[in-house]
């Protein structure tokens, strides 16, 4: 497994089992030409939320990665009717740091 795989997936399990995990089709966003999501979890707060989370080990998302991964923010904001988060996360092997 490559490094970049062991990360993605220990952090979804992290989220995974901390808040409840949110499945996104990667076909609906394909047809759209929006970005692919690593992980997404919902959380209530004051309203349910949905986070996004692009799941990096060194490097931020490129220009043209990060503009696909609003435009699947915006889609599924507009589709839900709900505040959508977009954050990049730098998976360690120090799973406390995520939060």
């Amino acid at each position: 497994m490559k490094k970049g795989d062991w990360n993605e997936s220990e952090c979804s399990l992290y989220y995974h089992r901390k808040f409840i995990p949110f499945l996104i089709s990667p076909k609906i966003l394909r047809e759209l030409d929006a970005g692919q999501i690593d992980i997404a979890y919902i959380q209530k707060e004051k309203n349910w939320k949905i986070y996004l989370i692009e799941v990096k080990s060194q490097s931020f998302p490129s220009k043209l990665q990060w503009q696909r991964l609003r435009k699947s923010q915006d889609y599924l904001s507009r589709v839900l009717e709900r505040e959508t988060i977009l954050k990049v996360k730098f998976c360690q092997k120090d799973l406390d740091s995520l939060s």
